[in-house]
């Protein structure tokens, strides 16, 4: 019987969230309308919606066109001033922060540098005045915030809240982020992977929203990550790692790894690894612009200017890269799969070699049926997932 109330608890949770996705995306939408949006019934979508009004998230705004000469539908908006969410997102070169209102209209954004080399103590801090400074210049109160959510490197506990010890952040041991951050901010903190906030804000904000299996894959110059979003939900453990894609392995005896194990996907096609096959390249006499220290900007621009070395060493990343998302897709079936990082940003060949690895696939059969974009939200996507953390937490009802 407790179970059966758990289910129906998790099952309005999930009903919320996407009521107020669809009238987020639609700006202004009828009950009839939310109701066709969703699945639900009319009077599933009238009871929550009464309690969404009652709470003040949602108001009544005008009329809709009537049907056939009949009684115009109320439309329901979101409440703007509800509340505001902070999204901040750590990594290993850059801390970037947005602020929203309710409506997940992005009011302030900013992106700023930093070097690990500060030492932890002073980024944390840093990342304090840069929220503090956000909600000044948005123009409102501690008080009036809901809520911050926090991207943070994995592996973490993402329920307390503590960086584990990402390979990239030396030193970073059992760090407790959240609890740091709630003591000097004063704020509600809500945390979880990078990546995982990558995904998240794609299901909640991005051209697919609420897609029910959405797989997500960042590949840096350094870090790889990867995450599900399964019925609106981050898909992990209760309170730490999950889809470490980074760290499965696709070449056995391959290239040593930051975690201790040879042959990872983060070591065989992360930036670095494309500079690593430029120089082997390079070794074996083949011709190119590249002259002594080969660096990842140096193989970026070479694809740019399609230099053959840049482009067969971004082009062996990419096949790494498809291999473990045939796979995943073996695994999950996701219906889209979202990619981002700054390799991928910043050198487009290298998700469309992807996309044409995966599509040359014959099975799985979602390898060419799976949706597959770019995420939405380039580099503030880890800060957008968290606003769609502290959104989520607004939903639980």
């Amino acid at each position: 019987m407790a179970q059966g109330r758990i289910n129906n608890k998790k099952m309005k949770e999930i009903n919320a969230q996407n009521i107020l996705s669809e009238i987020r995306k639609a700006g202004n939408i009828s009950r009839k309308d939310l109701s066709a949006k969703t699945g639900l019934t009319t009077g599933t979508v009238t009871n929550i919606t009464a309690m969404l009004i009652e709470q003040n998230y949602v108001i009544e705004t005008g009329s809709g066109e009537s049907e056939l000469g009949g009684r115009k539908p109320i439309l329901l908006e979101l409440n703007a001033k509800a509340g505001y969410a902070v999204g901040l997102e750590l990594d290993v070169t850059n801390i970037v922060c947005v602020v929203s209102d309710f409506k997940a209209d992005v009011l302030y954004g900013k992106r700023v540098q930093i070097d690990l080399a500060e030492g932890r103590d002073e980024i944390i801090e840093r990342m304090a005045q840069i929220v503090e400074k956000a909600i000044e210049e948005v123009g409102i109160e501690k008080e009036q915030v809901l809520g911050l959510g926090l991207a943070i490197p994995g592996p973490c506990n993402y329920a307390k809240g503590i960086m584990i010890n990402p390979p990239n952040f030396p030193g970073w041991l059992n760090v407790p982020i959240k609890d740091i951050l709630e003591d000097r901010l004063g704020l509600k903190i809500f945390t979880s992977k990078e990546t995982s906030c990558a995904v998240l804000a794609d299901y909640w904000f991005g051209a697919d929203a609420g897609s029910q299996r959405i797989f997500g894959i960042t590949v840096g110059e350094v870090g790889i990550g990867g995450a599900l979003v399964l019925n609106g939900r981050i898909f992990q453990e209760k309170e730490g790692e999950s889809m470490d894609i980074g760290h499965t392995v696709v070449q056995v005896d391959g290239y040593p790894c930051t975690c201790g194990n040879r042959g990872c996907l983060e070591a065989q096609a992360n930036g670095q690894a494309a500079v690593r096959y430029a120089k082997e390249f390079l070794a074996g006499g083949q011709e190119s612009r590249l002259k002594g220290h080969v660096t990842f900007e140096d193989v970026v621009a070479g694809v740019t200017e399609g230099d053959e070395v840049c482009v067969e060493a971004v082009k062996k990343c990419a096949f790494y890269i498809s291999m473990a998302v045939g796979n995943t897709l073996c695994l999950l079936s996701p219906q889209k799969i979202c990619f981002g990082g700054d390799f991928i940003d910043e050198c487009p060949l290298l998700y469309e070699k992807v996309v044409e690895y995966l599509e040359r696939m014959e099975y799985p059969v979602g390898a060419r049926e799976a949706k597959k974009s770019l995420f939405a939200f380039g580099e503030r996507n880890g800060a957008m997932g968290g606003l769609a953390l502290v959104f989520e937490a607004f939903s639980r009802i």
